[in-house]
């Protein structure tokens, strides 16, 4: 029952979005909905292909894209600059460490004294962009590596 009513979520975020339900594209998000991970495409192929699903990175990539631009994960760089995708897409920051690349979700309302408001408004009024949104990015070492 509860495998089915997690296909059911997943198919109505794709269609709250516009998007037709596909296989990749479920399995996708159901690997990315778990908490504080963040893989590159070819980490979450790999991911997938060790759960026993038959799928090519190319597939991967391209469903990685669609959902981005639908807004259904969250794309970023890590600090070596490889892209990463972020299936939690409620407003967030990240920690990295410099020593292992760890990447740690960071909650907005964990920081209730950092408002990205005003840096955003400012850099809008300096610099004549529009800024859509503003994140945090903290570096560091993490516990384990410290």
């Amino acid at each position: 029952m509860a495998k089915a009513k997690e296909r059911e979520n997943f198919r109505s975020r794709l269609k709250a979005v516009g998007l037709r339900h596909t296989l990749p594209r479920e399995r996708i998000l159901a690997y990315l909905d778990r908490k504080s991970i963040h893989p590159t495409p070819e980490e979450l192929y790999h991911g997938l292909k060790k759960k026993g699903y038959a799928i090519g990175l190319s597939t991967v990539y391209l469903n990685l894209q669609v959902l981005r631009d639908s807004g259904l994960l969250w794309e970023f760089k890590d600090q070596k600059g490889n892209t990463r995708y972020d299936g939690f897409t409620s407003r967030h920051h990240h920690l990295f460490c410099l020593q292992c690349g760890a990447i740690e979700d960071v909650l907005l309302q964990e920081l209730a004294e950092f408002d990205p408001e005003p840096i955003r408004r400012a850099v809008e009024a300096m610099s004549g962009w529009f800024v859509e949104e503003a994140r945090l990015e903290l570096r560091g070492v993490c516990p384990h590596c410290q």
